[in-house]
């Protein structure tokens, strides 16, 4: 598969650029955050490590990028997206983050096969993309329960209308292997999901639209540290928590409604992992007005665990061990946001937001922890990004 990935990126790059086949887009967002809690540092993702602490910090939405399409006839295509900005390391480095042969019936019907994006959410495919979304980042409490978001495979879709509904049915397989860097622990947990099954359902009109996904897989995760502790602990805490082969899923919906200058949009979320890795569930509300170039928003957003992450479960080293590695897990929290995103041209946008995130429970919330021992507070999050495609 890293064979077809590099021939596909080697082919896109070098192929004759007719004007009529090849269409080249840049892409980017710059911007800066504030947070105002010490306590905590704000991140972009779960597993972040750069982000703000009571400072400005420039990095954790600024993305830049390029998507190309090569049309080799009137069926299949080629198309690749590069990005580079700071990951979950703190490096800011380049990747290939997609990259696939397409093929299109020019009808209902649609394939791909190569590095291709997981269709969880509504705005899976553009997610990097700011200026195509309405808010600065999409709410965490749905887009940040699934430590991936793409995987190497294929996919199918198909797509027709009924009267003046449209509706699609989209099908994925696949596998993916992916690190996971635990900030808390100075650990990096090697990862591999195999089996991957994805199924989503889109329906709707111009004013209405509505989608379901649901994911299935296996997962493996890799650690010395892990091997350690379940190395130590008694056999019925091992099956219960460890991380191999066990069942991967997740289920998703969502509405979206855009009449009359009004815009809302809500997804609900749930993960259910079998080990310490631990169920989740989470939505978001979105409410938006159109004044000409100007949109107005406020969202609402909360994520919970499905069972508690305090555990007792004895007291030698391993256990303890277990029960922190657990206790970690812990993301429960709710925000408020109120924004606005003004459109300056076709292809220049300007945000502004203001957060209030509130964790819950011990180690709760998606933020890291910047001072020890861990405070429960707070925090006030300001936001803005300028957004580009060209």
């Amino acid at each position: 598969m890293k064979i077809f990935l590099f021939l596909t990126f080697f082919v896109l790059i070098n192929l004759n650029a007719n004007e009529n086949k090849l269409d080249t887009k840049f892409f980017g967002t710059l911007g800066g955050v504030y947070n105002d809690n010490s306590a905590y540092k704000f991140t972009r993702g779960a597993h972040s490590n750069d982000g703000s602490s009571n400072d400005l910090n420039l990095y954790v939405d600024s993305i830049l990028g390029l998507q190309s399409t090569y049309k080799l006839n009137d069926n299949f295509s080629v198309i690749a997206q590069g990005i580079v900005n700071k990951n979950d390391k703190g490096n800011v480095k380049a990747k290939i983050n997609s990259a696939y042969l397409k093929y299109d019936s020019n009808e209902n019907i649609s394939f791909k096969i190569g590095r291709i994006k997981l269709p969880y959410y509504k705005n899976s495919d553009n997610n990097d993309i700011g200026f195509s979304k309405l808010m600065i980042r999409e709410p965490i409490s749905v887009y940040g329960q699934m430590p991936l978001d793409t995987y190497n495979g294929i996919e199918f879709i198909y797509s027709n209308i009924i009267n003046k509904y449209f509706y699609t049915i989209q099908g994925n397989y696949g596998q993916e292997k992916f690190d996971v860097p635990i900030q808390t622990m100075d650990q990096v947990f090697e990862n591999e999901l195999k089996e991957i099954k994805a199924l989503n359902f889109t329906f709707g009109n111009d004013v209405i639209e509505a989608r379901a996904s649901y994911l299935y897989g296996k997962i493996s995760t890799n650690n010395q540290i892990l091997d350690s502790i379940f190395s130590n602990v008694s056999k019925e805490l091992a099956q219960k928590y460890e991380m191999k082969d066990k069942k991967a899923q997740y289920f998703g919906l969502g509405v979206f409604v855009d009449y009359n200058n009004f815009i809302f949009s809500s997804e609900y979320g749930k993960r259910k992992v079998d080990s310490f890795y631990l169920d989740t569930h989470g939505f978001y509300t979105t409410l938006g007005y159109r004044f000409g170039s100007i949109i107005p928003y406020i969202s609402y957003e909360k994520v919970m665990m499905t069972k508690d992450t305090s555990l007792n479960t004895g007291n030698t080293i391993a256990n303890k061990q277990l029960d922190y590695l657990v206790e970690i897990q812990n993301v429960a929290q709710s925000s408020s946001t109120i924004g606005f995103k003004y459109n300056i041209n076709k292809n220049l946008d300007f945000k502004f937001e203001y957060q209030r995130v509130k964790p819950k429970g011990n180690h709760g919330g998606f933020n890291l922890e910047a001072e020890d021992p861990y405070t429960n507070s707070n925090s006030n999050i300001y936001s803005f990004v300028i957004d580009f495609v060209f």
